[in-house]
């Protein structure tokens, strides 16, 4: 299994974690925003092959992920039911809460927060 990291190119833009099998082929991404300021990170979506589950890629790659904002307060977007036995699965594993639901900080909403901001709507953060 080959790991690609494609960190954020700009303060709270987008990056990714992908996961190619020894042919090339993707086999599973997670995608993720960082604020080195406010410490926090925000997982985006994790994605991984119908074929390829339950096999561990899904926690290992969110480990190597988590490792980009070591110390950092992490949390996901909303979830599916799956999605939520998933991430409470890795957070105990991990030892690292990872709760659902806004951003913790004001510079990681995403292109739609930044579109409601700008229209005068205020996003604000998640309790920390």
């Amino acid at each position: 299994m080959r790991l690609t990291s494609v960190p954020p190119r700009t303060p709270g833009g987008e990056g990714e974690l992908r996961l190619h099998d020894e042919r090339g082929t993707l086999v599973g991404q997670v995608r993720f925003r960082l604020c080195a300021r406010c410490r926090t990170g925000r997982l985006l979506g994790i994605w991984i092959l119908d074929s390829r589950r339950r096999e561990g890629l899904g926690q290992s790659a969110l480990r190597v992920t988590l490792a980009h904002g070591n110390g950092y307060r992490w949390n996901t977007t909303l979830q599916s039911r799956a999605g939520r036995r998933f991430f409470r699965s890795v957070a105990a594993h991990e030892g690292l809460p990872l709760p659902h639901g806004r951003p913790l900080c004001p510079h990681l909403p995403g292109p739609l927060g930044r579109f409601l901001g700008r229209c005068g709507i205020r996003v604000s953060a998640g309790a920390p």
